[in-house]
């Protein structure tokens, strides 16, 4: 069987599934026999199309969006209170489950010797609160929660506890417990491993993290690109380095994984509950042009920018994500997470994405011998009398002199320019000033993140922001 005729039929279960919900009848599921009627009937989906079946299951209704009544919801943006907040079927969990395995599995084929991992497993999962009948959470948190059995007794704490716990005191409370524990294996978002690593050294006086955890063996991280923050870690643990297992994943499900420690792109999980569509960047100006454009992994091209757009066990119908990628390979599909649709720089007609600018900043990094670093940029008009600049703020993993910083900005600016015709025509056209680099340490990022109330497991600094002139103090 083909792979593309793999795929086909794990549509034709998904609808086969689902054809007695409202959706299902709505579209008449029970009739689709092919791709080309599933795309030509079912149009393509964001959260406000969905918003009005997600709000009756929430009050209680059954067989909306999948079959049965589900109760707990996974917070995509917002709050537990106000947000969107995506379903979370059994189905979907059990597919999670599935995906958890798989890196397992690839993990211990790759490193045979299992008293790797034999020692505490540190992780902090995102919260979960209870709404009436409904739990609304972080998907971390219902990941974490249904964690299997034989996995619970290497825990640190056990995360059904963590998810009930402000963001703080769960925190506080791993910090206090791992000092003194055989950490094996970590599993969080890169910035919060690295504000760990930052209190564990304050608090022990230690020089690096292998005198604290020598035995220190993996690293599991997601939500933001681990190459940015991967230098920093590695500088921090010394002696050996660790392995590292990204994963991509988001609110909508789990969608690939690095199952190679030699490579940097992800496998992409197939086969396991979503249905894969994608819609090339250069068509996602309006509706009608990405209807038009979307193709399956059959048609997909090496190298070029894709919007994803997912059908999933967990209720979603061709509901496109916010995130860029590109194939690295595709047979078998291997993709590089390149960043996020609506994370475009346009306060000033610059049309310039993060994207763009972060693999800028890694280029002109090499080339100066300096590690790659997270990234975040305020735009900003300081003053009727200034021109608009971008303010990139920059987490360096090595100090950078005056001198570095100026070059630095020189080569920012000049790749920019040859890469986007937006930005070079207002660069050139003296409309927008040259970018201004800040280094900010995580300390500062953690400081701003808890002045908004914006911890969380999975909460981070933007990669854009808007009127934060605190940061640039």
């Amino acid at each position: 069987m083909s792979l593309e005729s793999s795929r086909q039929d794990d549509l034709h279960e998904l609808l086969s599934k689902a054809k007695s919900t409202q959706i299902g009848q709505t579209f008449k599921f029970g009739s689709i026999t092919s791709y080309s009627d599933f795309s030509g009937r079912v149009p393509i989906h964001q959260y406000e199309d969905l918003k009005p079946y997600i709000d009756k299951m929430k009050d209680g209704n059954a067989d909306i969006l999948w079959p049965g009544r589900i109760q707990k919801y996974a917070v995509s943006s917002g709050t537990t209170g106000k947000g969107k907040h995506l379903p979370v079927s059994a189905a979907r969990l059990a597919s999670d489950k599935k995906y958890m395995r798989s890196i397992a599995i690839s993990y211990i084929k790759q490193r045979p010797n299992p008293f790797r991992l034999l020692g505490k497993h540190f992780s902090l999962p995102g919260n979960i609160e209870k709404h009436g009948t409904n739990e609304i959470g972080e998907m971390s948190g219902f990941t974490a929660a249904g964690a299997p059995l034989w996995l619970r007794p290497l825990q640190l704490v056990q995360p059904k506890k963590l998810t009930k716990l402000s963001f703080q005191e769960k925190f506080n409370l791993v910090l206090r417990k791992s000092i003194d524990s055989n950490i094996k294996v970590i599993s969080a978002m890169p910035g919060w491993i690295l504000t760990l690593f930052q209190r564990v050294l304050n608090e022990t006086g230690k020089e690096k993290i292998s005198d604290v955890w020598p035995n220190l063996n993996l690293l599991i991280c997601g939500g933001v690109k681990l190459d940015n923050y991967r230098p920093h870690l590695v500088k921090l643990i010394g002696g050996q380095e660790p392995d590292f297992i990204e994963t991509y994943g988001a609110s909508e499900g789990y969608f690939a994984f690095s199952d190679d420690l030699a490579r940097c792109d992800l496998k992409l999980v197939i086969g396991n509950g979503i249905f894969f569509e994608f819609i090339q960047k250069t068509s996602l100006d309006n509706k009608e042009n990405a209807s038009k454009n979307i193709v399956t992994l059959r048609d997909v091209k090496r190298n070029v920018p894709y919007a994803i757009v997912v059908t999933t066990n967990g209720g979603l119908w061709r509901y496109m994500l916010n995130d860029i990628i590109e194939f690295t390979s595709t047979d078998p599909p291997r993709i590089l997470v390149k960043g996020r649709i609506s994370e475009m720089l346009d306060d000033f007609g610059e049309a310039l994405y993060i994207y763009e600018a972060e693999e800028v900043l890694a280029e002109s990094l090499r080339e100066m011998n300096l590690q790659k670093s997270p990234l975040s940029i305020i735009p900003q008009l300081s003053s009727e009398s200034d021109l608009p600049k971008h303010y990139w703020l920059i987490q360096f993993s090595e100090q950078v002199n005056s001198d570095g910083l100026a070059k630095l900005v020189q080569k920012i600016d000049t790749k920019l320019q040859k890469i986007n015709r937006h930005y070079a025509t207002r660069r050139e056209g003296g409309s927008l000033g040259a970018p201004i680099v800040k280094e900010i340490s995580q300390k500062q990022v953690n400081q701003w993140l808890e002045a908004g109330n914006r911890t969380g497991a999975q909460v981070k600094l933007p990669k854009i922001l808007h009127d934060n002139t605190e940061l640039l103090l």
